[in-house]
């Protein structure tokens, strides 16, 4: 006959221990401090991985802050305010638009009293419709029906009445313009309808052109392509399409280009025949 053996209980020696639930208790202890400890790791790199991710868009949101709130910035918006306040340019801005496709941004203006918007090729080149953006707060989605790589111009149609409009000047001969003052007004940066100045410094012939372009003396950023160039009787002489260095000066000094009106008026001529 085999011997039966009881559990010893030094507490209660009479009694048998449960030496299953013994463990079963410890064993629960454990599993709370382990469940304890790994919520406390958990929580931790959490916060790791959000500090990451913080500073990984903060340096990468530096690039534009920097661009956008940089002195010269800072400075074209206190100038826009100042020649806003002339009635004259606030005329301006009612016919020069934004436009916008698929994350791209760039500027405009009306041509048209039923809608013809002038800008730069580039910035519609990859879309055949785009959105348009008034400042007085109308939008309407743009057929883009004219583009001319070559001078770097496009024709965007929209279904409109009344608009406003800005007269284009159509002479050819537009170097006897050189170091009159000129207003442009566009969409640079993160900021709209900014109005600034400049004078005309000189034509440069660039590479794989068949025309010179005019140069412009002024604070150009990006976002200013496809803005009108206007001149003292408050005509369009030409469009904004590129900043380039200056071939003239021996610093390279960064000068704005823009093509002369005359070919806007030649493919609007296209448009309408």
């Amino acid at each position: 006959m085999e011997k039966e053996y009881k559990d010893f209980n030094p507490e209660h020696p009479d009694e048998e221990m449960d030496l299953e639930a013994f463990f079963k208790g410890e064993d629960a202890q454990e599993w709370e401090k382990e469940k304890a400890k790994r919520r406390t790791r958990k929580k931790f790199i959490v916060k790791i991985v959000s500090s990451l991710l913080v500073f990984a868009l903060l340096i990468s949101g530096l690039g534009m802050w920097f661009d956008v709130f940089n002195i010269p910035a800072i400075q074209f918006v206190e100038v826009s305010n100042r020649l806003s306040k002339q009635s004259e340019v606030s005329q301006y801005k009612k016919s020069v638009v934004i436009l916008e496709w698929d994350g791209v941004k760039g500027t405009g203006f009306n041509v048209a009293p039923d809608g013809l918007i002038v800008t730069n090729e580039h910035v519609v080149e990859n879309t055949n419709r785009v959105n348009v953006h008034f400042s007085s707060g109308d939008s309407f989605v743009g057929r883009v029906i004219a583009k001319n790589p070559k001078l770097d111009l496009a024709i965007v149609d929209i279904k409109a009445k009344d608009l406003p409009v800005l007269p284009l000047a159509n002479e050819k001969e537009w170097e006897k313009w050189e170091d009159e003052k000129i207003l442009f007004i566009g969409n640079p940066l993160a900021f709209t309808q900014i109005a600034n100045e400049g004078k005309i410094v000189g034509k440069v012939l660039l590479k794989d052109w068949d025309v010179p372009v005019m140069m412009i003396e002024a604070p150009i950023y990006k976002g200013n392509s496809g803005s009108p160039v206007i001149n003292q009787n408050g005509k369009v002489i030409g469009i904004i399409f590129a900043t380039l260095q200056n071939p003239a000066m021996e610093s390279k000094e960064i000068v704005g280009a823009a093509v002369p009106s005359y070919y806007i008026k030649t493919i609007l001529d296209e448009v309408k025949d």
